[in-house]
């Protein structure tokens, strides 16, 4: 049986946000948040097509957390957020 992971608010949640374009991610974050953040890229991808970037933020309740996901990944610029 699994067990639903307890989370305590508020709490710094990371994201990780792949997209073709880091620049695009970088403009779509800042449309998005309402609070403080910060965005890092991390990785390419071997042929160079994507990029990974860890958007990092205080969430203060499930429902704010499952927000910002759902902003990101329905994104047309964005292909994946984790």
């Amino acid at each position: 049986m699994k067990s639903k992971l307890e989370i305590s608010y508020p709490c710094v949640w990371e994201y990780r946000i792949i997209g073709e374009n880091a620049e695009k991610i970088s403009e779509i974050v800042g449309e998005i948040m309402q609070t403080p953040y910060r965005l890092e890229s991390k990785n390419r991808s071997s042929k160079g097509r994507f990029v990974s970037m860890h958007l990092s933020t205080s969430v203060d309740s499930e429902k704010y957390r499952n927000e910002i996901f759902s902003l990101l990944s329905s994104h047309p610029e964005i292909k994946m957020v984790i």
